[in-house]
């Protein structure tokens, strides 16, 4: 098991350190799935829910990214936020010793486009981000979740997840026309799901 602890602004610096862990090391698309506590887990209140997320590559779970909830900060007399992570080493082994394929990288720029999804509490952020690869099609090469949200301004049962969207061609620079019609159609594709509510 690989882990490591970050204190400060702790849950996405410890996240970008683990993006460019996986980058370094050949492990593509890792990605960030809600933690699903067990129920002593969750009576413990050990973790911060809305900075807690299962380490992903495909489908398959490699690993944890927590931050330490405020109760049991206050309760170690830690005044800082500390935030942890677990790889599974063997899982993570296995993947970067696999054969990889090489793809050029595009010479024109990529562009990034921010997106927001209100929906229930129970919804997975698998269910969503196949909605949007599947809508922005070939030319979406990441989408990247950097928030989750339940707290106060939101309708009761429901939660934000809030993602990066990068755009890129390998054939030419995207234009802000292309970009505002590929973004449209993950809109309008989000949307179709009645609960689901992108915000703009």
């Amino acid at each position: 098991m690989l882990s490591g602890a970050i204190m400060g602004n702790a849950f996405y610096e410890l996240k970008g350190v683990i993006d460019v862990l996986f980058n370094k090391m050949g492990v593509a698309d890792p990605w960030y799935d809600e933690y699903q506590p067990t129920p002593e887990q969750s009576s413990l209140e050990i973790w911060q829910r809305e900075k807690s997320a299962e380490i992903k590559v495909d489908n398959k779970e490699v690993g944890f990214l927590g931050q330490i909830s405020p109760k049991m900060l206050k309760e170690l007399k830690i005044e800082k936020e500390v935030a942890l992570f677990q790889i599974d080493f063997d899982e993570f082994s296995k993947m970067v010793s696999e054969e990889k394929v090489y793809q050029p990288i595009s010479r024109y720029p990529s562009a990034v486009r921010d997106i927001a999804v209100l929906t229930p509490r129970f919804t997975k952020v698998e269910e969503v981000l196949n909605k949007i690869e599947t809508a922005g099609g070939a030319l979406l090469v990441d989408v990247d979740l950097f928030d989750i949200y339940e707290g106060e301004n939101l309708p009761e049962g429901k939660k934000n997840l809030a993602f990066h969207l990068i755009f890129q061609a390998p054939d030419r620079t995207l234009s802000p026309k292309e970009l505002n019609l590929l973004q449209d159609k993950i809109i309008k594709t989000l949307e179709e799901n009645p609960e689901w509510e992108v915000r703009r």
